[in-house]
């Protein structure tokens, strides 16, 4: 988590950087709080644990069945018989 003072040394260094400048410090503040929150981002994605690959067995085959005819259907072809 990013810190008040850690947002303030930053944006310190980014005003001297840039010649001391004045009435421009809430836009410093803000450069720097961004600037540090996409480190601390970055950081914890390349911290985040990858899963082991698992090589996955194949699905087993669908098998299609034939729809049962209905119960009409099969009282006539038993008559038809």
């Amino acid at each position: 988590m990013v810190t008040g003072e850690q947002i303030k040394e930053l944006a310190h260094a980014i005003w001297e950087q840039e010649g001391r400048p004045e009435g421009r410090d809430v836009e410093y503040h803000f450069r720097a709080k961004k600037t540090l929150e996409e480190q601390e981002a970055s950081r914890v994605i390349q911290l985040a644990p990858t899963a082991p690959l698992v090589e996955l067995a194949p699905p087993p085959p669908i098998v299609l069945l034939a729809p049962m005819p209905s119960k009409r259907r099969r009282q006539a072809r038993r008559k038809k018989k």
